[in-house]
């Protein structure tokens, strides 16, 4: 997989693995799945101290908020790889300038999720032994660190 910038407003990926089409395609819906996530996505405020105002104000203006703003990054992001060429076409998704932020968000998302789904560790997350593709986990393991790599690439494309 090679990563570049297309244009001045705008990053390519183009000769993308097949299985990494398949993980960039399903990433908006990886990224929606907030039930196990939730202590992640939307913490406590105040960290379990008793200000009941505090949390009624958070529940009722900031969750709302973060909801349609992950809602509109994963559509966006939705939109982009919708239009990916497989790999009979190379494998190549343009991204343009204007959606990195969304997709930063919806990496982060997906990843938060798929690390509260499997249950992993630091020592999971840490590199030293290569994921078992032959599992769930191990591929779950593989789609984390994909997506993690993906951020790292946009967020240096961004500064």
């Amino acid at each position: 997989m090679r990563f570049r910038r297309a244009s001045t407003d705008s990053w390519e990926l183009r000769d993308i693995h097949p299985l990494f089409v398949s993980l960039l395609a399903e990433l908006p819906k990886v990224a929606a799945r907030h039930k196990k996530a939730q202590s992640r996505l939307y913490p406590d405020p105040i960290g379990g101290a008793d200000h009941a105002e505090l949390r009624r104000d958070w529940k009722e203006h900031v969750r709302p908020e973060l909801e349609r703003l992950f809602a509109s990054s994963r559509e966006t992001v939705a939109g982009d790889v919708s239009a990916l060429d497989g790999p009979n076409h190379g494998g190549k998704l343009v991204i343009p300038g204007g959606h990195l932020a969304a997709w930063l968000n919806s990496l982060n998302q997906a990843r938060l999720v798929i690390v509260e789904e499997s249950n992993f560790s630091e020592a999971d997350l840490d590199h030293r032994e290569p994921p078992d593709l032959a599992t769930r986990r191990g591929l779950s393991l593989l789609k984390m660190h994909f997506y993690a790599h993906l951020q790292e690439l946009l967020v240096e494309a961004a500064g």
